[in-house]
């Protein structure tokens, strides 16, 4: 009787890891509406930075990297009157909220281990950085990291940063690891003056690469 129940939870727990999508595993342009249009685990977001649409869930135990599971995490700050909340979550961007074709991701991690984790697999998987600027000392990090993938079409640009909660009294390392599909380009405001923008195109035509925007954060 033992060895059946010690039997039955080992099916249990290996069905519910086999139950985690494996974010890796997903296709760039692949129709991904089975897992984003659960309205019970995302919802739908704009990303200022790149002006992409997608969806944003902090559930984010569903999901794995690799062989790196992520687990659902909130830090608060438990200083009186501070608003301030550390939350992992995972936004999935597609091209538009008809189509659901994905065109990139972004994990935002502060389970400590899971981060540093994240970060070596994805240093074994891809190799030497093209950029990076590592900052490591007197316990702080502030450090960061890019990728152009050609094999898998993708560019990867991780950071991470040490954040102090509690008056500075605790800390923890907080990732955030973005994946896009290459050859994107960003779409300049509307409210812009058009000559400035045939200017800076003018000097540079590949100013609003999305590849390129990565790249000046290292200069």
């Amino acid at each position: 009787m033992k060895n059946f129940i010690l039997l039955f939870t080992t099916i249990i727990i290996m069905t519910s890891c086999n139950s985690q999508t494996d974010l890796e595993t997903l296709k760039f342009d692949s129709d991904i509406s089975s897992i984003v249009t659960d309205t019970t685990i995302f919802e739908k977001d704009e990303n200022i930075r790149y002006s992409f649409v997608g969806y944003v869930t902090t559930n984010i135990d569903n999901f794995k990297y690799g062989d790196v599971n992520l687990s659902k995490l909130e830090i608060k700050d438990n200083v009186k009157s501070s608003l301030i909340k550390y939350t992992s979550n995972l936004s999935i961007y597609v091209n538009n909220f008809k189509n659901n074709k994905l065109s990139g991701l972004i994990i935002k991690i502060e389970n400590e281990n899971e981060g540093k984790n994240l970060l070596s697999y994805m240093k074994t998987k891809l190799g030497k950085p093209l950029l990076q600027n590592i900052y490591n000392k007197d316990n702080h990090i502030q450090s960061k990291y890019l990728w152009d993938d050609k094999k898998k079409n993708q560019l990867v640009y991780i950071t991470q940063n040490t954040e102090y909660y509690n008056n500075d009294k605790n800390s923890f390392i907080s990732t955030e690891v973005t994946i896009l599909k290459r050859g994107l380009k960003l779409t300049p405001d509307k409210g812009n003056n058009p000559e400035s923008i045939k200017k800076i195109l003018d000097e540079n035509p590949n100013a609003f690469d999305v590849l390129e925007m990565l790249k000046s954060r290292f200069y």
